[in-house]
């Protein structure tokens, strides 16, 4: 595969490069693929050779060491699995190869845990237990290896193929415990609305605490789908008020109720001393009684919401019309049939893929949920997503390629932004002809420099809420596909 600068990407580790599935800031995710295995995976792909002069900082190669070292050391059934790790030399570049540190990681073809989250509604009790079971045990078998992740948060929480957890991204890791020894760790980091309060503290602060934090952000976050504050200080209003108490009589922190709430207040006290320990937290009465979910229902506990909304019947619509149907059977069969996957997932797998939409109606496999089809041809679309995005977001705030049919947009949202892509193309998922998918696919990277701008990244959720509202918007709402349920 070429990369956009003409220069092609090597086979790494008996892997080709395919195509591009997410990435930010210094990095790329592309899917790679071993044909001679049948084996499929994730590439990160880290450039180490960044001019400073762009204004985007330069990659710490010592911290990206360490990354290494400690996320292969890692192997456990709920964190993402290390495979392989290369450096391509600057001077490959003569050759004609990108060069910078390649990552081969397990593929977690499930997406993001909360690409399935509706805003503002959330998960099922019994599944968000589900989940943090799980998580509860990535984290405690890091903290046995005398780890501390310190970037706790939904975007590093993905998804297997039958629907179980896998913690990722440990380049913000620390080592607190070598050789039986423990030492107090220094420097802030992390995404503000999921670090501890302790980390601006002066004398450094305890690891595992912190991680015992963003534990109960996320799981707050999966209870109510919005992020509990912007960030923990008396700058926040939301956070003012939950060190009152305030906040529990207010929604939706009024919603979490019983031992729920009560685990809860434990992983999020302010004082680290006092905070629920991992020992404790699955001797937790909350914790001790585990989810009565069985897998076959998984998937529609975790869409629930996206479902209830209606979302579903645009991010994967269905329809009772017998011919509607008739036809999508018949290209799924094909589809999968013909993809690599259909050999590798088994009934379980294909199942829960199928359910969360992350295996279409038509066969297809895409598991970013923010997407959506308009009965246009593919230039019809463009433009006419062209000028909705630029009167409703500016047109400083709209970069459209027609020749790619791609539109990269930034919304502003007071102290949030978010920024990523619109990428059209033909599709028959639904009809023969006739028909644009659209996927709106957010990135990690800032619109502009660090010190060009202020406002903070927004999160998944903050994506979908706009996704949603793109969707539902009376320019384009006459043409999106909306199923029958």
């Amino acid at each position: 595969m070429e990369s956009t600068a003409g220069l092609r990407y090597p086979l790494v580790a008996g892997y080709r490069i395919g195509e591009e599935i997410g990435g930010g800031g210094f990095s790329k995710v592309f899917r790679a693929i071993d044909d001679a295995e049948g084996r499929v995976a994730a590439c990160k792909v880290v450039n180490l050779f960044i001019s400073p002069s762009l204004g985007y900082g330069t990659p710490n190669v010592k911290e990206l060491q360490k990354e290494v070292q400690v996320h292969k050391s890692l192997r456990n059934p709920y964190i993402l699995e290390f495979v392989h790790h290369e450096i391509v030399e600057r001077e490959k570049e003569a050759e004609g190869y990108v060069p910078g540190l390649y990552m081969i990681l397990e593929l977690a073809v499930g997406g993001d845990l909360f690409d399935k989250i509706a805003p503002d509604v959330g998960i099922p009790e019994d599944l968000a237990k589900f989940y943090f079971a799980q998580l509860a045990e990535g984290i405690e078998f890091i903290h046995s290896r005398g780890i501390a992740h310190r970037d706790i948060k939904p975007e590093n929480l993905l998804l297997a193929a039958n629907g179980n957890l896998k913690v990722t991204d440990f380049g913000l890791c620390a080592v607190f415990r070598y050789k039986g020894k423990e030492r107090k760790l220094s420097g802030r980091c992390g995404s503000l609305p999921y670090v501890a309060p302790e980390l601006g503290a002066p004398g450094g602060y305890d690891a595992e605490p912190v991680d015992i934090w963003g534990m109960g952000v996320v799981l707050f976050t999966m209870l109510v789908g919005n992020t509990p504050w912007d960030e923990p200080s008396r700058n926040s209003p939301e956070f003012t008020a939950y060190l009152s108490g305030e906040i529990w009589q207010m929604a939706p922190w009024n919603r979490i109720t019983g031992q729920a709430k009560n685990i809860l207040q434990q992983l999020m006290l302010v004082d680290p001393n006092r905070r629920i320990s991992l020992h404790a937290v699955k001797a937790h009465p909350w914790c001790m009684t585990p989810s009565q979910l069985t897998r076959e229902q998984i998937p529609e506990a975790l869409t629930q919401g996206m479902r209830q909304e209606g979302m579903m019947a645009i991010a994967d619509p269905t329809f009772a019309d017998p011919s509607a149907q008739a036809y999508a059977v018949s290209r799924s069969q094909r589809v999968f049939g013909e993809s690599q996957w259909g050999s590798q997932w088994n009934p379980q797998e294909s199942q829960f893929m199928r359910g969360t939409g992350n295996l279409t109606q038509g066969g297809d496999y895409d598991n970013i949920t923010t997407r959506f089809w308009l009965n246009l041809t593919p230039q019809d679309a463009f433009l006419l997503l062209q000028q909705f995005l630029a009167a409703s977001l500016g047109e400083d705030n709209v970069q459209a390629n027609a020749e790619r049919l791609v539109i990269r947009v930034h919304k502003p949202a007071g102290q949030k932004s978010v920024t990523g892509t619109f990428n059209l193309r033909a599709s028959d998922a639904h009809a023969p002809e006739g028909q644009t998918l659209v996927r709106m696919k957010r990135e990690k990277v800032r619109w502009k420099p660090i010190a060009e701008t202020n406002a903070t990244q927004g999160s998944i959720l903050h994506w979908r809420a706009f996704w949603w509202a793109t969707v539902r918007n009376a320019h384009l709402e006459p043409y999106v596909v909306r199923g029958d349920s």
